[in-house]
């Protein structure tokens, strides 16, 4: 079981988020959108729960793509592993507390502003409780890092380069991980399988033109 969930299933969850992003972007263009819950109620929860939350997400989204898939030649000319766990500590900490925050202020919301109850369905609080679990096991995990060895933490990086190399048997190098390094990553296969199907599918739909638009002045008539 161990090898199918840490082996085989991170490619059958990239298959499935690859098909379903181009099936949703193809056939279903106009439904990747998700629907502004800031036409609703526009109040300081969303405005800070919101900021806080995609600021978070984002840091530690590269977070991850800089502490598990970097090569160790690409960094040990300018740090060392421990430095790199050192860093992976702080910094992690730091994005999934904004992030955490974040979550929990949009999900305060979700349940006491009458307008966005009576908008949302049961999808949306679960979807919420699988981002939350996802946040909570991640922070778990860096406490997790904090108390074990370097090679603990060095076995994730192998783990995850392994997958991204197709080396047989990579799922070895976390046999032993901790409860909350395995949960995290196994949350984070489902939300990359249910991507497509829910309104994460908006991070596709970033209007990159206005990001290199000049600002645009609005004259009220």
């Amino acid at each position: 079981m161990h090898t199918f969930l840490f082996q085989y299933l991170p490619y059958i969850a990239g298959a499935l988020f690859v098909c379903g992003v181009t099936y949703r972007i193809a056939a279903q263009g106009k439904t990747v959108q998700a629907y502004s819950t800031q036409f609703l109620s526009n109040d300081p929860l969303l405005k800070w729960g919101s900021n806080l939350f995609h600021v978070g997400i984002i840091l530690v989204f590269f977070g991850h793509i800089f502490g598990l898939l970097a090569p160790e030649w690409s960094y040990d000319w300018l740090i060392t592993n421990e430095q790199k766990r050192q860093l992976a500590i702080i910094m992690g900490s730091g994005a999934g507390l904004i992030t955490l925050v974040g979550i929990c202020l949009l999900t305060l919301r979700r349940f006491t502003n009458s307008r966005v109850v009576a908008n949302s369905h049961l999808g949306d609080y679960l979807f919420v409780v699988l981002i939350f679990l996802q946040i909570v096991t991640g922070l778990l995990g860096t406490v997790e890092t904090v108390n074990s060895d370097l090679d603990h933490y060095m076995n994730l990086d192998r783990w995850a380069q392994g997958l991204f190399t197709f080396l047989p048997g990579a799922s070895d190098y976390i046999a032993h991980a901790s409860l909350p390094h395995k949960i995290h990553i196994l949350l984070g296969f489902l939300l990359v399988i249910i991507f497509p199907f829910t309104k994460l599918m908006h991070m596709t739909a970033i209007p990159v033109r206005y990001l290199i638009d000049y600002f645009q002045r609005m004259i009220k008539r």
